[in-house]
């Protein structure tokens, strides 16, 4: 049975077009037969999730427990069944259950139905051909309102939802990323390491310096890089002879995503991207002013060849005077103003960790004899010296969907990848959020993952699939935790500025997603009583018609919020408004 292998299902057949779902038991089947199957195998097929390794994301969700049970359970017969029963004459098929009754819509849905449909065909009447999708669908999967729902688009930042779901089904809320530090020789009783340190990434999206945390962006979530330096310290290492190298687990493939514009880097949004990086990939650069070299030696400074400097003049070469050691350390002076920090791009991440991790290094009195580089140590490891746990994937997520972090989401994309596929890439990203997607039940056809942020040009998702994996995660064990990541109309995140003080506020929960051409929104609307909409529009316009598609989701989400709060609609007349219509107008 050596060398049985399977593939898993991706969502595209094999010539690389988008396909469509297997039927759920069948796809059943055929993974209790592969798995069964490698069990005896030596080695498993290239789909198959890989064990974690390094990374210690050891809290993975299995799949199936992600299917959303029906609405309403019929009730369980649990009687056994007496007598003999006969044998059917031939092949007969059983007849399909009849799907659960769904309890009727509330007394109000007609109106709500017809204000949604009529702030829509405003919409619709007032582009200029700009592509709109739009679906909302009840807790039931009842639809109230559609348009070119099954129609790919570019989906903007709502995909970093897609990859959201991805993560907290692979690995569990409570994950966390490990990145190590191990030798090639033990620390000897003088404090050497006579070998090379490696430092090992497992795709850490959040690993940063002090620097970065402090001067960059304090409320992002960090992993302190720092940690491992002082853990080598404590350790009683004084001394590499050997190199520092830097090793990254399972990640290969482009440091880019396809689809990506040069402006995207000019701006900061798009990241070279590795499984080992710090800094979000960035070099964090925190200069001081220097010392105004005439009011030094007016002060009494000692000028550089130790006399006093006469009438006033700077010290030799323009430098600022230096103070005697025996008054002042250099290190020690208060610096004369607040820093000059900024950021530049670094096309090689794994290369950058390790030129930081020598510097706290040297900053924690370890020296390195040896050079910084990438690649493979000079001898195998002999154990770890050192290791730092990243915050639980949960936080690491609410920030990242909250706050619509780029850097974030693409590496939590490639980490998926990488625990389903084995190789971690924004190509094996790919195929990891197809396979999620198709097997909670959700069609793939005519999705296009190029990253997990939502920023590349060849993104395309459907406003259905979008619905349909909120109303999924909502039905799952996840379901807390999921509502938890979103932004909150008029509270928090992307949304804290939106619609504050009105019937909405802390009613949506989602995700919003803008480009230059496109303004999408995707979440729902939740009621006390458990009532549920479920919405995704997604428009690809520009200039007037991205405005009045934002518009328009503003209008709905206060139509749907009312309604689930139980206030009074008022029906809409006349002709003023942005839609061709006033506004919804409510009473509570």
């Amino acid at each position: 049975m050596s060398g049985t292998s399977f593939d898993a299902p991706r969502g595209r057949d094999h010539q690389g077009r988008p396909g469509t779902r297997r039927p759920p038991a069948l796809l059943a089947l055929v993974l209790a037969a592969a798995l069964l199957l490698s069990g005896c195998a030596g080695d498993a097929g290239d789909e198959q999730a890989a064990e974690p390794s390094g990374a210690e994301l050891e809290d993975r969700v299995p799949l199936e427990q992600l299917v959303p049970e029906p609405d309403d359970q019929p009730p369980a017969d649990d009687d056994e069944p007496s007598g003999e029963v006969d044998e059917p004459a031939g092949e007969v098929d059983e007849p399909a259950p009849a799907p659960p009754e769904l309890p009727p819509p509330p007394a109000s849905r007609a109106l709500v139905e017809a204000e949604a449909a009529s702030l829509l065909a405003g919409l619709l009447e007032r582009r200029d051909g700009e592509q709109v999708a739009v679906l909302v669908v009840d807790e039931h999967g009842r639809e109230l309102v559609a348009h070119d729902a099954d129609v790919p688009v570019l989906p903007a930042s709502t995909l970093k939802i897609v990859t959201a779901a991805a993560a907290l089904v692979t690995f569990g809320p409570e994950a966390r990323f490990t990145t190590r530090v191990e030798a090639t020789a033990p620390v000897d009783h003088d404090g050497v390491v006579r070998g090379d340190l490696v430092l090992i990434g497992t795709g850490d999206p959040v690993l940063a310096t002090p620097e970065y945390g402090r001067w960059i962006y304090p409320v992002r979530p960090r992993t302190p890089f720092e940690d491992l330096a002082e853990q080598l310290a404590a350790h009683g290492v004084r001394r590499v002879e050997g190199d520092v190298v830097g090793v990254v687990e399972r990640f290969d493939g482009p440091p880019t995503a396809s689809g990506w514009p040069d402006r995207y880097f000019n701006d900061f949004d798009a990241r070279f991207a590795d499984g080992l990086a710090v800094d979000a990939g960035v070099r964090t650069i925190v200069t001081y002013p220097e010392p105004d070299p005439e009011e030094a030696a007016e002060d009494g400074e000692v000028a550089e060849d130790g006399e006093a400097a006469e009438d006033g003049e700077a010290a030799e070469d323009g430098e600022a005077a230096e103070v005697d050691a025996e008054d002042e350390d250099e290190d020690e002076r208060e610096p004369t103003g607040p820093p000059i920090v900024r950021i530049e791009h670094t096309s090689n991440p794994a290369e950058h960790a390790v030129a930081e991790l020598i510097r706290l290094l040297d900053e924690h009195d370890i020296e390195v004899a040896g050079e910084g580089r990438v690649g493979e140590p000079v001898g195998a490891s002999v154990g770890r010296l050192a290791a730092v746990a990243s915050p639980p994937l949960r936080e690491i997520l609410t920030f990242a969907v909250q706050r619509s972090d780029n850097q974030v989401t693409d590496a939590v994309f490639r980490a998926v990848g990488r625990q389903r596929t084995g190789t971690g890439s924004f190509v094996s990203g790919e195929r990891a959020l197809l396979q999620v997607i198709e097997q909670l039940g959700i069609t793939t056809e005519g999705l296009v993952f190029a990253d997990g942020s939502g920023l590349s040009r060849d993104d395309r998702a459907t406003a259905r699939m979008l619905v349909e994996l909120d109303r999924a995660m909502h039905a799952s064990r996840h379901a807390t935790v999921w509502t938890s990541l979103m932004a909150v109309m008029g509270e928090s995140g992307t949304l804290r500025s939106r619609l504050p003080n009105s019937v909405a506020t802390g009613r949506f929960v989602g995700k919003t997603g803008t480009l230059r051409d496109v303004a999408a929104l995707s979440g729902a609307v939740v009621g006390d009583d458990g009532r549920r909409y479920h919405l995704a529009v997604i428009a690809n316009a520009n200039g007037q018609a991205r405005w009045l598609s934002r518009t328009f989701v503003d209008e709905l989400i206060v139509l749907l919020a009312a309604d689930v709060r139980g206030c009074d609609v008022l029906t809409a007349s006349g002709g003023d408004g942005a839609l061709g219509r006033p506004p919804v107008a409510v009473r509570c």
